[in-house]
């Protein structure tokens, strides 16, 4: 059985936990919380050194996964997988793989189970504080980790199936107003900056999806009027409005490598520092494509090509989005109808 030892560290309070594998070496794992978690951790540690031998003692009618360390399948996850992915989505799994590494240590994937998942959890929310949306991506990711591992039999089963995630507060869908609108726009001091910030404002554009390794000049088709857009793993048309095809006719004229060149950490907080000299709050860059979507629909334009041109995953996903502007634009739509029922003068009679 493992020990549990308390300790002060640079870091504050933790708990040693240590004991012995099932070749005998001594280990030890150090866990910043408290006594429960790291007594959590312990027992998660028991469960799976009974498994395995029960699993030895089984012999060869027990069928077992080749047996593969959490480091190398993360290798060859990131060698085989990750690397076919848009440079953004490699950098957020690289972050989970590496924290998660941290954790759990350099175990065996056949260790990995459920109960060890929600250690994990734990751990994130009450140790590390978290944010809910970012453990969200953390255990998504993770799971489709695991599944490639079921997918080349080195693991029996996905050992965060079943795991149960506090559910993070909804967000309020922010957009820009048309007087927020100009007010930015006219803090934008730098032209490279407005044009990239334009384009946003007329295509709904992810902030990646204009930016180089996602938005190339391949990407750009002056001829037909229309953009292609790569992310969230998919690839679509955007048709390209006067504003846009002249920045980008005019952009291309002057022998840029890329339509836009920045980078998105600097990008990012050029947005802000505009966003602040216009007296503007809580809004990010994603806001630029939500208020894409909102302009439409304040022009009239119906929620199913709003849907399309957003290209999100179902017209569920829209609605949700601007439920607040279609309930208004519902209340003046049913106001239309007292026109057609409202009473007809008579025609006096001489």
């Amino acid at each position: 059985m493992a020990s549990i030892t308390e300790r002060i560290t640079s870091k504050g309070k933790a708990y040693i936990v240590t004991y012995y594998n099932l070749s005998g070496l001594r280990k030890s794992k150090t866990i910043y919380g408290s006594y429960a978690d790291a007594q959590s951790w312990a027992d998660a540690l028991e469960e799976r050194k009974q498994g395995r031998k029960r699993k030895a003692e089984a012999g060869d009618h027990f069928h077992t996964p080749v047996k593969m360390m959490l480091s190398t399948a993360i290798k060859d996850y990131k060698h085989s997988v990750s690397v076919h992915k848009a440079k953004a989505t490699q950098k957020i799994e690289t972050w989970v793989f590496k924290t998660f590494e941290d954790s759990v240590d350099d175990i065996a994937l056949s260790s990995i189970n459920l109960k060890l998942m929600e250690w994990y959890v734990a751990d994130r929310i009450n140790v590390h504080k978290i944010d809910l949306s970012s453990l969200g991506i953390q255990i998504r990711t993770l799971k489709a980790f695991f599944n490639h591992q079921i997918k080349y039999g080195l693991m029996e089963k996905n050992p965060a199936k079943g795991l149960k995630l506090p559910k993070p507060p909804k967000k309020k869908i922010r957009f820009l107003s048309q007087d927020e609108i100009e007010k930015f726009l006219s803090k934008v001091d730098n032209p490279d900056y407005h044009d990239l910030f334009m384009t946003y404002l007329n295509t709904g554009a992810r902030h990646i999806e204009l930016l180089p390794g996602s938005f190339t000049w391949d990407d750009v088709d002056l001829k037909g009027r229309r953009l292609q857009l790569t992310g969230k793993g998919s690839s679509g048309y955007v048709p390209m409005n006067k504003i846009v095809y002249k920045i980008l006719k005019r952009r291309k004229k002057s022998g840029l490598e890329y339509p836009f060149p920045m980078d998105y950490n600097y990008l990012y907080k050029k947005f802000k520092k505009y966003m602040i000299a216009a007296g503007i709050e809580d809004a990010t860059l994603h806001d630029l494509r939500k208020t894409f979507g909102s302009l439409l629909i304040a022009q009239k334009v119906d929620v199913f090509r709003v849907s399309k041109l957003l290209r999100h995953s179902s017209v569920t996903v829209t609605e949700s989005h601007y439920l607040s502007i279609l309930d208004r634009d519902l209340e003046s739509t049913v106001q239309r109808l007292e026109k057609v029922f409202k009473p007809k003068k008579k025609k006096a009679t001489s």
